[in-house]
């Protein structure tokens, strides 16, 4: 059985920003895979695998780790997909003024993390006072070693800001007054709705065929872990965070993916400041129907009836 193994078009970019000779080593390790599919070690969910490339082997290629999906359940039994390509070791010296992006920071990382628990905090601070049942609705933190398990299933690293937020809280109760974003419906997603988002869209990726060489840009990357949506149980819109550049990103049902200059930290702070001081909120703001935080005013005609504007 011949198998097919898929290099999609933004593995290839970030091959090109590792390195000259990154795509070239990828490539030798896919006619590889092609003859020996589980060549790589199983890592966590059924049907990913990982497999090293000696960068003394090839010329400006830095180690790396090549994370793929394999056959069922993620893909036809015949297909192989380069999920991701990481750098292990120094990265080559080519010259080039433009650089690739450095390793995080941890230093920026511990920042950043700070930076969520504060807006996090304002944020739960406001809705124990004022709106005690979608506070009620918030569940509590994610162990460490959940996420980890959630990052071994998905083959991707979870950004710090993410996990800040999870080590706080890991999502939401599926009951209405569990939204909290000002889109006057936003939850967050609980861990196990979150791996099923996210491999709901990489299978809608493979299905459609985007992203592949000669096609459109890609409908999801792996790098892309959906967060938040329009309630736990209803996943068509919702908010996604890029591991690779930390920016957050909004799909819908209509296949539109869109990437803001938008940080977690950004994102929380906004809605901080939004419950804070409403009067100065625009577009939704923040109300309240009983003793839950709806953004409105609501659509709904019975909600919009029940519904009073929050001033502090």
């Amino acid at each position: 059985m011949t198998v097919i193994v898929d290099v999609p078009d933004y593995m290839r970019e970030r091959c090109a920003r590792l390195g000259g000779g990154v795509l070239y080593a990828v490539k030798v390790l896919a006619r590889q895979l092609a003859d020996e599919p589980r060549l790589g070690e199983r890592t966590g969910r059924l049907g990913l695998y990982a497999a090293t490339i000696d960068g003394g082997t090839f010329d400006e290629c830095p180690p790396l780790m090549v994370s793929y999906a394999y056959g069922p359940p993620l893909l036809d039994a015949d297909r192989i997909e380069i999920r991701d390509v990481t750098a292990t070791g120094p990265l080559p010296d080519d010259g080039d003024d433009q650089a690739p992006a450095p390793a995080p920071d941890p230093r920026m990382e511990q920042i950043a993390a700070r930076q969520v628990t504060e807006a996090w905090r304002r944020i739960t601070d406001w809705l124990e006072q004022n709106a005690p049942a979608s506070h009620a609705a918030l569940l509590p933190a994610a162990p460490e070693r959940d996420i980890t398990a959630l990052e071994q299933e998905l083959g991707v690293r979870v950004p710090m800001e993410l996990r800040a937020l999870w080590l706080l809280c890991a999502g939401s109760k599926d009951i209405p007054a569990s939204c909290f974003l000002p889109d006057n419906g936003w939850a967050l997603m609980p861990l196990g709705t979150v791996a099923e988002s996210y491999h709901w869209h990489m299978e809608n990726q493979r299905e459609t065929g985007r992203g592949r060489s000669g096609g459109d840009a890609p409908v999801w990357k792996p790098s892309w872990i959906p967060f938040c949506s329009w309630s736990v149980t209803d996943t068509s819109v919702g908010l996604f965070i890029d591991a690779e550049t930390g920016e957050v990103g909004h799909w819908d049902d209509t296949a539109v993916r869109t990437v803001e200059d938008k940080s977690m930290t950004t994102l929380l702070e906004e809605i901080a400041d939004n419950l804070e001081n409403p009067q100065l909120a625009t577009g939704y703001r923040p109300g309240l129907i009983g003793e839950r935080l709806v953004w409105g005013p609501p659509g709904a005609a019975d909600e919009a009836a029940l519904w009073r504007p929050f001033t502090s």
